[in-house]
């Protein structure tokens, strides 16, 4: 039987956890946190339309600590330590719009594109097609009216054993 899935693929999939009570190494794990950052990104989901507005806050403060837990990390492999530290991952951190996420995580060889928000409400009626970078990394954004996970061009298929179903 063949079913299909969204061809991206939502961070623990690409940058798996580390196991439990593991200490790995800054190297493993900033780009695992940076992942994980963009993956609670509310672009993307249902969070303007979930009820109650508690849980959006929540998944808002998770995005925050994710956000902050990166940058401290990636202060510390970069060898700061400290105020010196504080204050680097800090000034980035209060960065809204998470550009500075992105480009870190890009800087760490994460593919803020093949990330696949997780979820928070429903599935939105529509997505966005980005056309292939240009030299400056910019692309042309296209909306599509359809759920990403309906959408031929961004599902694959996958073979789910007929024992399975």
């Amino acid at each position: 039987m063949t079913e299909r899935r969204t061809k991206r693929r939502y961070a623990h999939e690409l940058y798996p956890h580390g196991g439990e009570h593991e200490v790995r190494p800054l190297a493993v794990e900033v780009p695992y946190l940076y992942a994980r950052a963009l993956g609670l990104e509310i672009r993307g989901t249902g969070w303007f339309t979930v009820e109650p507005r508690t849980v959006a806050g929540d998944r808002t403060w998770h995005l925050i600590d994710a956000r902050h837990r990166a940058f401290n990390a990636d202060a510390l492999l970069q060898g700061l330590s400290g105020q010196e530290a504080w204050e680097w991952a800090e000034s980035r951190a209060l960065e809204e719009s998470g550009e500075l996420v992105w480009e870190r995580a890009l800087l760490y060889g994460v593919d803020p594109d093949a990330l696949k928000p997780y979820p928070c409400g429903p599935e939105p009626d529509r997505h966005e097609h980005l056309s292939p970078r240009d030299a400056r990394g910019a692309a042309t954004v296209t909306v599509v009216w359809i759920k990403e996970s309906e959408c031929e061009e961004c599902t694959e298929p996958v073979e789910v054993p007929d024992d399975a179903a």
